[in-house]
């Protein structure tokens, strides 16, 4: 093909950042596909939509849709790229692989295992690529991390620790929070709270380093009484889970312990450390951007004589594999939002030459299963395999989703 026809379903909240990533590409002068029309039940979502893509892209005019199914009659796409509430996943992607249709969708995948499951399975049996738009382990930071694990400079991986601690300031006393519950904050609709929808990203890098999960054991549940106004101004709760604290162990025998809370009033905090029976590596934040070397000996090697090694040592395909010099000419000067960039391309290129993307549902599917196993541990009061919870054995916590959309 000459160019990829491609279009969004869902122009709201991330579709923001991935349209960000396209449009940054067409700057950079790749010009290799067209957004030709964009979806969402919100006209006015198209429209803004419309109107800044036409300042990087004056030609073809973007048309605009409020019924993505039309749109799939309507117009002779070659991709799309869904963003629309998790529990929609699984419908949109499915319509356009009967369309002929390849997809990147954001993540998680699907609301439930069996969402993603049927995901997976429709992408294969209509030929279609699945790609989940998965950017953190695309970072500068985490490709480091995989590489100082994958070549031993910690030794052999035994153990890692990871806490994610906010909500410092919110005050208890509040009867109701001066913000607006969003379809994040409900089970039906979000799956799973923040736990599920930035847990993913963790997960990823988590099977990245050190490989597939095979127990976990956790607790979940809603430590906060907190209340807040949806989009009509009523009195609401949230009926996601608030706090998770699991254990997980890996087919390789790693253990490690991951705890979040967005409800912990005081001190926050977060960082993230692996350890090997040489050293460990620390970076504080959610994720490894920042990583510090540390060896038995005292020896240290700071974020950026990490990544200077890695970049040293690592062959140049693999690098422009990673780093396309085409976008990122200065690896000392990436700036900020270059991994949704990276992902959009990655799906781009696969669809224009017919080759499987970095991250396919299958990997989507595998990040996704860990925060709902959390779940379903804490559901079941007990420690729970995690291709249990793939072949839907254990979906006590899930069912009640796959019961209200008929999944």
């Amino acid at each position: 093909m000459s160019k990829v026809r491609i279009a969004f379903i869902g122009c709201g909240g991330m579709a923001g950042a991935h349209l960000n990533g396209y449009l940054e590409l067409k700057r950079r002068g790749l010009d290799i596909f067209d957004i030709v029309a964009v979806a969402d039940l919100v006209e006015g979502q198209t429209a803004k939509f419309a109107d800044r893509i036409s300042e990087v892209q004056p030609s073809p005019k973007v048309e605009r849709y409020t019924d993505y199914e039309k749109m799939l009659k309507e117009q002779n796409l070659d991709a799309a790229d869904i963003c629309t509430p998790h529990y929609l996943h699984h419908i949109n992607a499915i319509a356009c692989f009967e369309a002929g249709v390849d997809v990147i969708v954001e993540k998680p995948l699907g609301v439930t295992v069996r969402a993603g499951k049927k995901m997976v399975a429709s992408a294969e049996k209509h030929g279609r690529i699945l790609a989940v738009a998965e950017q953190v382990r695309r970072w500068i930071g985490p490709r480091a991390v995989a590489w100082a694990i994958h070549n031993g400079l910690i030794g052999k991986p035994r153990m890692f620790f990871a806490q994610i601690m906010g909500g410092a300031s919110t005050n208890p006393s509040t009867p109701v929070q001066d913000r607006q519950l969003s379809w994040r904050g409900y089970k039906l609709t979000g799956g799973g709270g923040n736990i599920l929808d930035s847990g993913v990203h963790y997960v990823d890098l988590l099977i990245h380093f050190f490989g597939d999960i095979e127990t976990v054991y956790a607790h979940a549940g809603r430590f906060g009484d907190l209340k807040y106004k949806d989009a009509d101004g009523n009195v609401v709760e949230s009926t996601v889970e608030d706090t998770s604290i699991a254990t997980m162990k890996f087919k390789n025998g790693v253990v490690g312990t991951w705890n979040w809370s967005h409800i912990v009033p005081g001190k926050s905090f977060n960082y993230t450390v692996y350890y090997g029976s040489a050293g460990s590596i620390y970076s504080g934040g959610i994720y490894p951007n920042g990583p510090e070397l540390q060896l038995w000996d005292g020896t240290t090697k700071n974020t950026q004589e990490l990544i200077k090694e890695f970049l040293a040592s690592t062959d140049e395909a693999t690098i422009h594999k990673y780093f396309p010099p085409e976008l990122l000419p200065d690896l000392t000067n990436l700036g900020r939002n270059y991994g949704v960039m990276l992902e959009v391309y990655d799906f781009l290129l696969s669809v224009r030459d017919r080759r499987p993307p970095e991250l396919d549902g299958w990997d989507g599917l595998k990040a996704q299963i860990i925060p709902i196993a959390f779940f379903e541990s804490s559901a079941c009061g007990q420690a729970v395999k995690v291709e249990d919870v793939l072949s839907e054995r254990v979906d006590k916590y899930q069912q009640e989703i796959n019961d209200k959309w008929q999944i």
